[in-house]
């Protein structure tokens, strides 16, 4: 079936939000946050891409991709996640910059071309962001036991293997406050009165709030 890049985007975005809960519903205010779009856009969407048989969709209760929407969002993540890797190991391309020409990029590569590109890099496991990249037709299962840095305990170091950013202005500040992967962290004690997650990275103390702290994924240090 042939896509149009709307349908690739949509597609994409239901599966990452629902990534650790594959056989959870997406909803529509979700998916509208994630792109972007008005709401009464994307029900729009959803029902196109239901009739397609692309997604399940009901009414107030959400999204979830059926076997073939699930592939073409798979290969959509490949490519993006290839891109990205040519992009900053090739080019150069700073690392707060790669996801949004990835995002351009990925809707003109062909699955073929992606496959040439990912041997060219070595075929490598992760993109530059420690997110893993799917071998063509497989999910991008994530294998590593990783935790996001607001459940680290005060005290508690690790390094930072994944930076799930939800759009390039999350990712542009996480790569400012030198929150990238193979960064070493510790979390320090809380703010009184704040809910801003406070983290020590070298001999700086960084304060980000509730939603940057779930896109930064870590590995606790081993005692």
């Amino acid at each position: 079936m042939k896509t149009s890049t709307a349908h690739e985007d949509y597609l994409k975005a239901i599966f990452k939000l629902a990534e650790h809960s594959p056989q959870a519903t997406v909803g529509t205010s979700a998916i509208a946050e994630r792109l972007n779009i008005a709401q009464a856009s994307v029900t729009a969407m959803l029902k196109r891409l239901s009739t397609d048989g692309l997604i399940t969709y009901e009414r107030y209760q959400g999204a979830r991709l059926t076997n073939a929407g699930s592939a073409i969002a798979v290969d959509m993540i490949r490519r993006h996640r290839v891109i990205e890797t040519f992009l900053v190991r090739d080019l150069d391309v700073p690392l707060a910059d790669v996801d949004a020409e990835a995002e351009i990029l990925e809707h003109a590569f062909s699955s073929a071309l992606i496959d040439r590109l990912w041997q060219h890099l070595g075929q490598p496991e992760f993109d530059p962001h420690g997110a893993p990249i799917p071998v063509a037709s497989e999910a991008p299962i994530e294998r590593r036991d990783l935790i996001a840095v607001f459940e680290l305990a005060a005290g508690e170091s690790a390094t930072i293997v994944r930076i799930a950013a939800h759009n390039a202005t999350q990712l542009r500040l996480l790569t400012q406050l030198g929150l990238v992967p193979g960064q070493t962290i510790r979390r320090a004690e809380p703010i009184p009165g704040a809910s801003d997650v406070v983290l020590q990275i070298e001999k700086q103390t960084r304060a980000i709030n509730a939603s940057l702290a779930q896109a930064v994924w870590v590995i606790r240090s081993k005692k």
